[in-house]
């Protein structure tokens, strides 16, 4: 189930959606709200009454939406599709829903995370300005800005957070893909990637803080090209100020996954990193690690910090300015 809530919002092939829940949200029936707004505050009766175990629901119009579980015997909940299909986009998804260790949920809504978009089409662009997205943290260098540059609705506040896809500077990969045809070493050029992002990123990750402290209306994206590693951490540190546990934390990340078309991708960063090999498979395969998502990824992140801090707490004390008073604020802020 998603979102480690015991619920499932899925698209079905019909253009409709599948919502299914397990014995962990309810054995009972449940009453069925949706809307297009995450509080569902313009919604006067339920889509559908007394569903049990799960229902399907017709095409509920353009835009995205959220519902209302409301069983017979218990606390309802607030659901969504975790991805966010954006025409042209990749990667793009929701960070709400997930339970804190104060037993509070992430708002849905309010902080997106998300590859490149510069193949956002028209239709992409439509849905994106429906997201009143006021702010994005935008962790790519200059160049890779320049070659996926997207022309963005809505003119959002962009805090251009450059972090080098790769060790010390943005040639790291190339030198990495000159130097080898085994992919466990691309696959170990990672995880170091991982621990120096942590320890020579954190600045970088301050100011998202910022931007997500200053935040007062709309919603917030974290981007970088592929929404995996940079946006990972980014996305990993924010959900651990608002108190989400690790194994919700390792899930989220491992939602890439999912939702990031590493097949599709291998061209681009083939290009990105000028991948030469003696075969077109051998290229293929090599550059594979930086496109698949492993746990390993993120536990290298993680180890980096907890070898350097007693604490995570102490991490975003420490290295991203984040006291008592700005977890409370983000918690207010970010929760429900």
């Amino acid at each position: 189930m998603d979102s480690m809530l015991g619920v499932r919002v899925v698209p079905d092939a019909a253009g409709g959606l599948r919502i299914d829940w397990d014995d962990s949200f309810t054995t009972g029936l449940v009453d069925i709200w949706a809307g297009s707004e995450p509080n569902l505050a313009d919604v006067e009766a339920p889509v559908l009454r007394d569903a049990r175990s799960g229902a399907r629901l017709p095409a509920l119009g353009p835009g995205r939406h959220y519902f209302r579980l409301v069983p017979a015997q218990g606390e309802a909940l607030i659901v969504a599709r975790r991805d966010v299909p954006l025409d042209g986009c990749v990667n793009f998804r929701d960070l709400g829903g997930y339970l804190t260790d104060e037993k509070r949920r992430v708002r849905w809504g309010r902080v997106f995370r998300s590859g490149h978009m510069a193949n956002l089409t028209e239709a992409g662009k439509h849905d994106f300005a429906a997201l009143d997205i006021r702010a994005i943290c935008d962790f790519r260098m200059e160049e890779e800005r320049a070659a996926e540059n997207a022309d963005l609705p809505g003119s959002p506040a962009m805090a251009t957070l450059g972090i080098p896809p790769g060790v010390g500077d943005r040639e790291f990969f190339h030198r990495v893909f000159a130097s080898t045809d085994d992919p466990m070493v691309v696959r170990e050029a990672i995880h170091e990637t991982m621990r120096a992002i942590v320890k020579a990123s954190a600045a970088r990750y301050a100011r998202m803080f910022d931007v997500l402290l200053a935040s007062r209306e709309g919603s917030v994206l974290l981007n970088c090209s592929a929404g995996k590693e940079r946006t990972g951490i980014g996305s990993a540190l924010f959900l651990s100020a608002l108190g989400v546990p690790r194994d919700t934390i390792l899930f989220d990340f491992m939602l890439s996954r999912q939702y990031f078309p590493a097949a599709t991708e291998v061209g681009r960063v083939r290009e990105k990193y000028a991948v030469r090999a003696n075969n077109e498979a051998t290229a293929n395969a090599l550059v594979m690690p930086l496109l698949e998502t492993h746990e390993s990824y993120l536990a290298a992140a993680f180890a980096a910090i907890d070898d350097s801090h007693a604490s995570i707490k102490a991490f975003l004390a420490q290295a991203c300015g984040l006291g008592d008073a700005e977890l409370r604020h983000l918690r207010e802020h970010y929760t429900c």
